[in-house]
């Protein structure tokens, strides 16, 4: 039977409320642009839900997508939020896993309530994540709902930050946030943060800080928990381009462990330099209650290319990474492309905004597949990036190594997963890559190229997991606020189960109106 409910779990409207606090901390001078808009996409493909060959079906889909942006940004708020609505309708409407209607929102607000004093910040988020790293990742295809569901988050933290006369720096967080689903077997929660901190001034030539989290977690399917984390550090400033660092402290996590063992000490030892305002380069290495643990960020541009590289050790869960995301943002990179040539910052925002929906990259380049699970996880992730910007084109390099070993226990899995798969999740590593190429034909056509490729593997199954694709497209500004584009892609990969392969082909066009 078709899956026709794109209606997953709502935001309540206490998570409107940071916003509408922030709107009043606003000055009576603020313009908050509302910028309604409109987009129509229709699409043909030959393997709508990326089956295996025998079991695939053909089908014209037609997207109707009304949507609408909130813009602000001042002394007092900074705000960016954008909201869509798509209605679909298709040549055959009995095809399985489909939705009707589906609807994204991604919001995000720093607010200045009282100089000096207290801050807000808020974020908020709707859209579809994979159930599953072991079938078939449906990209470009926001109306399919196979391996996929609808994911809702959001979060408010209210600060406390104030700068003493000695030259220490205080900060008081408390944060409130929920991550929900409507997925059988995949527990919904919200959590009670808090973060209190104190530290010297950046730049000073011996530093100090002090550091303490503790959250209290309320799962509707495992129960409450809580972890806290302590943390205390010196710093020495050997040169102004070189500080070295070492830190002391200790974890406790509330879960049922693999082995027993969920909090202990930990230390870390490590080093910061910045030869130039274009490049930094900063490591660590130590030891936590999991084992050794190693860090490293490096970070160099030029005129027309940024590098960056970075490799980290946490423990993690689904969850944090939904309020979170770990991953290469486009627009953090195309910022740093576009620093040579526009110096101001909100030029340079609007300037990255305009690329990317003149050229429709992704909001995210070669990510890691963040399935669903309820159990805590030690993640060893390396992430690298490389943009490439010439008079007339654009080339946008990613890759990443990303491996997740479970902590708790397999129990935790046990309804989202079903017995025969129970160990699935036990140690996951995941593969990927991708490349990005856009020309300019012209200053108002863009042509451009993508190529991804990634790879699951259920280190304690055998069980992997291989999804390729290429696309190819064309768009144009017809007008200053109508944008059309043509894409054709084509995608191959594993089909559900393993053993078999599935491809797809499909074409598409659309149009965007700005309001």
């Amino acid at each position: 039977m078709a899956d026709r409910s794109g209606a997953g779990p709502a935001l309540p409207a206490r998570a409107l409320l940071p916003l509408l606090v922030a709107l009043a901390c606003a000055p009576a001078s603020a313009e908050l642009k509302f910028i309604p808009g409109v987009t129509l996409t229709e699409t043909w493909t030959d393997n709508v839900n990326l089956a295996e060959p025998a079991l695939a079906r053909r089908e014209w889909i037609t997207d109707l997508a009304p949507s609408f942006a909130l813009v602000e940004n001042n002394r007092r708020l900074q705000l960016n939020a954008s909201y869509q609505f798509h209605v679909y309708n298709y040549s055959d409407k009995t095809a399985p896993n489909i939705y009707d209607n589906n609807r994204q929102l991604q919001a995000n607000l720093k607010a200045r309530v009282v100089d000096e004093l207290l801050f807000l910040d808020a974020a908020a988020m709707r859209g579809q994540q994979a159930i599953s790293a072991f079938a078939p990742q449906v990209e470009g295809a926001p109306y399919s709902s196979f391996n996929r569901t609808e994911v809702s988050t959001w979060r408010v933290s209210p600060y406390l930050a104030h700068r003493l006369g000695g030259g220490t720096d205080l900060m008081l967080r408390y944060t409130r946030d929920s991550v929900q689903t409507n997925q059988q077997g995949y527990g919904n929660t919200h959590a009670d943060s808090v973060t209190a901190s104190a530290s010297s001034r950046p730049g000073v030539r011996l530093g100090w800080n002090l550091r303490y989290d503790r959250q209290h977690l309320v799962d509707k399917l495992a129960g409450d928990s809580v972890s806290t984390n302590e943390m205390a550090g010196l710093s020495y400033r050997v040169q102004p381009s070189l500080a070295v660092r070492a830190a002391i402290g200790h974890d406790n996590y509330d879960y049922h462990a693999l082995g027993g063992r969920s909090g202990g000490g930990n230390w870390n030892i490590g080093f910061d330099w910045t030869p130039s305002p274009r490049t930094s380069l900063s490591a660590s290495t130590g030891h936590r209650y999991y084992g050794q643990s190693h860090a490293l960020n490096a970070l160099h541009r030029s005129r027309h290319t940024v590098w960056s590289f970075n490799y980290d050790e946490a423990v993690t869960t689904t969850r944090s990474q939904f309020l979170l995301p770990a991953t290469i943002d486009t627009a953090d990179l195309l910022d740093r492309l576009f620093m040579p040539n526009i110096p101001d910052p909100v030029a340079r925002r609007q300037a990255v905004e305009a690329y990317l929906r003149a050229t429709g990259l992704p909001a995210s380049l070669a990510e890691n597949v963040n399935y669903l699970s309820n159990r805590y996880m030690l993640q060893k992730q390396f992430q690298a990036s490389a943009g490439f910007n010439g008079a007339h084109s654009m080339l946008l390099l990613s890759l990443f190594d990303t491996r997740r070993t479970a902590l708790s226990l397999q129990q935790t899995d046990s309804q989202l997963l079903g017995s025969h798969l129970s160990n699935l999740n036990d140690d996951v590593r995941m593969k990927g890559a991708a490349a990005n190429f856009n020309y300019s034909l012209s200053s108002r056509s863009q042509a451009s190229v993508s190529l991804t490729s990634s790879r699951s593997n259920s280190l304690s199954t055998g069980l992997k997991q291989d999804n390729r694709a290429l696309r190819v497209g064309l768009s144009r500004r017809f007008q200053r606020k109508l944008y059309g584009s043509v894409e054709a892609r084509h995608a191959k990969g594993t089909a559900i189960g393993g053993g078999r392969t599935y491809t797809e082909n499909a074409v598409s066009a659309s149009l965007s109106l700005t309001l």
